[in-house]
Formats: C-alpha cells, structure tokens, sequence
C-alpha cells in the first residue's frame, strides 16, 4: 500500500471513530432534523503559526490565533467576506422595523452543530445574553438591548437607537445545551471540544505535543459547502525562524505572524509565495498623552511632543521593514482608513518655538528647559511595557529626542500592561500602547471616545456627536466618511499619536496549493482577516497546473 494510500486508510478510520464519539444523530435527514458532522477525507493544509492561541474560550480569548481558531469552528448570523463585505450565514433572511430598533431574523433550518445536536433560536438568545462581556465580541453588542425567540427559528432583536454596525455582529453562536451549566460564569468553561457549526471540526485525537498542534479536520456535510481540503493542522513553532523555516522545507504548507527576517531568507525559495498584509485587524503602536496631567493640558502640547517624535527611525530600529509610519487609529487594511491631508512630521525646531510660545525655556542655561514663571525643569513621565518588545526601542528613540530640545523624561517599564499603572488619575503624562482594528469601524471608533474616565481623559463634543452618527448609519460609503471624521479629529486634538502600522508577513507554498488568490487580491492577507473563504476554498494543485 503506497503512502497515499495508507493516509486514506488512516482517514477513513478516523472518520468512523468520530462518528462512534459524536451524539447520536437526529432521527432523519430531513431538511429540519441535521445530521452529526461527516468529516471529509481530503488532503491536510498545515499552517506554522508565531502565536498560540491564549485561550479557546471565546468570553476569554483575546489573540488573533484564537480569533482564527473561533472562524473555522463557529457560524455567526452574518460573516464578512475578505473585503469586509457582510452576508448571511445562520441568519437565512431578516427585516426592520419602520423605525428601525427592532430587528427579525429568521435562521436557516438546516444547521447542526458539530454533535449532532440542531442550531435554534435559543442558542441564539444565550450567545447574545451572555457575549457581553468577551473583549472580542463584547464591543460589537453594544445598543442591543433584548432578544427574544417567538420560534423555534425566529429571533427578535431590539435595539436602544438605530445599530448601524449590526450586520458585522460576527458574534460566534454556541450551542446553549454545551455551555448552560457554565451559564453563571461562562469565563470557568475551557472548551476544549470547540463544538461548534462551523465548516470544521476540531479533532480530539492526539496529533502532536499538547498545546502545540491543533487539528481542524473538515466537515463535508456543512451547510455552506465542504471545504476544498480534508483538514487544517495549525503548528506552533514559537519562533519566527521556525515557522519561515517549516515553509522553506516543505515541513509547512504556509505560515503567519513573521517578521522582514523570514521575508528576507525566504525570498527566493522557490515554490513559496510571500505576503506582506495590512489587514483591518493589523496592530497599531502609538503614545497615548494624559490630558489631565499639567503639561498636556496646555493646547497644542500634545502636538509638540509628535514634533519630536521620528517615526522612521522608531520603526526602522524596532521592526525594520515590517511597519509603516501611521497618522490615524484606523489600520490601513481597514476600509474605512482615513488619509490625513498634510500631516505633522518630525520637526524639533517646530517644537522648541512651540515649548518657547508656552512659557518653556533653558533659564539657567543648563541643557534643560524650565517653566518660566516657576523655574521648574519640564519632565515628562512616560511609561512602557516589558510585553510590548517594540515600544523600548522606539520609547529609546523618543527620549533621546525629547531630551536633545531639552525636555526631560522620567521613564519607567512595567512589567505588566500600561493600563494597569496608567489610567484615569493625572500621575503619569505618556504610556506606549498598540491596539487591533476590525472591520466594523462602530467598534474600532468606540476605543478613542472620549470622556473624564477615559484613558487619556480627552473630551470632545464634536467626536461624541460624529460617533453617535456612525453607530445609526447603514450606508458603506456614508460610515467611512463618517470613520474619516473621527479619525481627523483624534488626529487634530492628538490625545493619541500613532506612530506606525504593523504589517503581518505571511507565506504559502504555491507550488503546492491554489484557490487563495482571491482572497489575497481581496486584502492583502490570506489569514486573519476575519473571515473563513481561506479554509475553505484552497485547495491541493492537480499535476496538471504544477
């Protein structure tokens, strides 16, 4: 028996043993009695990745590996495609009411989750209820008010105003029967099963070392078709070098989370295709200024501080070629993205007329400025984290500079998040921070609104007024001019300086798989961008088109 062979065998066997560990099936095959999955036997795509995943439980998770995870297990009502376009997926159809606070969804009638068991409207109502408190998913039920399920198939959502965004509430569905003991404090639950109804199932069996491979095998009975291949295999190598390596000897069939190293060691490797990805979800790094603090309550300071910061050498020593400087909240990969006409750039003269103009100056001629009216030296007390490798060099940088007009900086790493030393009280001035953007621009807007409890404590009439039109709008093209608004005006008043964008460098063997090339033309990427067309269209290359 040849290799292919056996691997079929071996395939067959599994599926007969998932079936034997599955619930028992409903009791016929009709349109409304589902079946237990059917795994497809097709060929394996293993993916190398730089991240595990910190969680599988979707009310804990927060990284983009299990974010990836949570696409192949789960459906939502409305998925978006990889240029962020929403479609249905549970949800077969839906209406509004005249004033547009309620909303009716009727849900398709034959899918099944992954043990058999049928998807309904009570599954429905128990993921909104309770997916208010997931730092992934939360944000996006933000005015949703009620759900209800007058049927078995049928769920009625009403809202506090017009939610605008409500088709990009990608809120991955559970099934209610699997979590309900867990409904008191859903965080307790580890999940380790994923079941789900989404086109993949997670394998139970053992495939490699725990916690360091994860195996997706395909469903061919899924409601939305079957996936083009038999299984995905995710391997967590650990190490940039690793996973470049794994898709340079074949080990791997593609690979994420990689840095201008690996792009430079694999350019040339023949059979491998190489992305470099701005994706909606794409970090951004930036300096958040406490507005309360003395310094930064002085119009236009914030502003002076982005004169003396050179982006180009922050990133080029922190990342190399892997970022781009930034201006606004919004990655690049997102579509909403706003370019700024005639941005602020590096400029300390600009910033040492500007500290003069507030009453800054070296009175005693000692290399330092002081307060006029005071003579107090100016220190700035800025605050990184040990987990953020990038922000010490690029904090590095920002010192230097500050201090070369003579502003000095009292710099302090924790070795924890910054938000946890910093916050609403007015004892420190600046902190490094990144955050992940999403498709929805609701949700993305909803990190920067202002207010006295906020991070940076910045106020503004003019973004509350702009963001509580984005969250009524409907129309694409109307929310991201009114995305561009919001980001212009954090821009203009600066409580936040965004220094870069992080890219996300991907690889594929495309001397070995096709099927993806949409998805790449789409955004840029092929994963993590928030949708599942990856899995589900790549497909092995025939003899023929090698």
């Amino acid at each position: 028996m040849n290799r292919r062979s056996c691997m079929a065998a071996a395939r067959r066997a599994l599926v007969i043993l998932l079936g034997a560990l599955l619930v028992l099936s409903a009791a016929g095959c009709g349109k409304d009695e589902p079946e237990p999955a059917q795994i497809n036997t097709g060929a394996t795509f293993r993916v190398a990745m730089t991240e595990a995943p910190d969680s599988l439980n979707p009310f804990v998770a927060t990284s983009q590996a299990a974010e990836e995870f949570f696409l192949l297990a789960y459906d939502s009502l409305w998925r978006t495609d990889a240029a962020g376009v929403p479609s249905g997926c549970l949800a077969e159809d839906w209406s509004q009411s005249s004033d547009q606070l309620t909303w009716t969804i009727r849900l398709r009638r034959d899918v099944s989750f992954s043990d058999g068991t049928a998807l309904t409207a009570e599954d429905v109502r128990f993921t909104f209820e309770h997916m208010r408190s997931s730092p992934l998913y939360g944000p996006c039920l933000d005015g949703v008010s009620g759900i209800t399920c007058p049927d078995k198939y049928t769920v009625v959502i009403t809202t506090q105003q017009v939610k605008g965004d409500m088709l990009y509430c990608t809120v991955p569905i559970l099934p209610r029967a699997v979590w309900d003991e867990y409904r008191n404090d859903v965080t307790a639950f580890d999940n380790a099963t994923l079941i789900g109804s989404g086109p993949f199932v997670l394998s139970q069996e053992p495939t490699g070392p725990q916690e360091q491979q994860w195996t997706f095998l395909a469903r061919e009975n899924y409601f939305g078709g079957s996936p083009r291949i038999g299984q995905v295999q995710f391997v967590y190598y650990g190490t940039e070098s690793g996973a470049g390596r794994a898709v340079s000897t074949g080990e791997a069939d593609a690979a994420l989370g990689m840095t201008d190293v690996q792009m430079t060691t694999l350019e040339g490797v023949p059979g491998v295709q190489l992305i470099r990805a701005y994706l909606p979800g794409s970090q951004v790094w930036a300096v958040a200024f406490n507005t309360r603090s003395t310094f930064f309550q002085q119009d236009g300071s914030r502003q002076l501080v982005e004169n003396c910061a050179d982006r180009e050498r922050m990133l080029n020593l922190s990342s190399g070629q892997s970022s781009m400087a930034g201006t606004v909240w919004a990655s690049p990969g997102a579509s909403f993205h706003y370019q700024v006409p005639n941005p602020r750039g590096y400029d300390p003269s600009a910033a040492i007329a500007g500290l003069n103009a507030l009453g800054y100056s070296d009175v005693d001629a000692d290399g330092n400025l002081e307060f006029i009216g005071n003579r107090e030296d100016l220190v700035l007390r800025l605050y990184t984290s040990a987990m953020d490798d990038w922000s010490s060099t690029a904090a590095s940088v920002l010192v230097e500079d500050l201090q070369a007009i003579g502003v000095q900086v009292s710099w302090r790493t924790t070795e924890g998040s910054v938000m946890q030393v910093c916050g609403p009280k007015d004892d420190w001035d600046m902190c490094m921070l990144s955050w992940r953007g999403s498709v929805n621009a609701v949700t993305s807007a909803r990190r920067f609104c202002p207010g006295p409890d906020s991070l940076t404590g910045w106020t503004s009439d003019s973004y509350t007024q702009v963001y509580q039109q984005l969250c009524q709008c409907e129309d694409p093209e109307r929310v991201n001019a009114l995305a561009g608004q919001l980001q212009q005006l954090v821009y203009d008043d600066c409580p936040y300086l965004v220094l870069g964008y992080c890219s996300d460098i991907q690889a594929i063997r495309s001397d070995r798989w096709t099927g993806y090339e949409q998805v790449m033309e789409a955004t840029g990427g092929l994963f993590g961008t928030g949708s599942a067309e990856l899995y589900m269209d790549v497909e092995p290359l025939t003899e023929a088109e090698e």
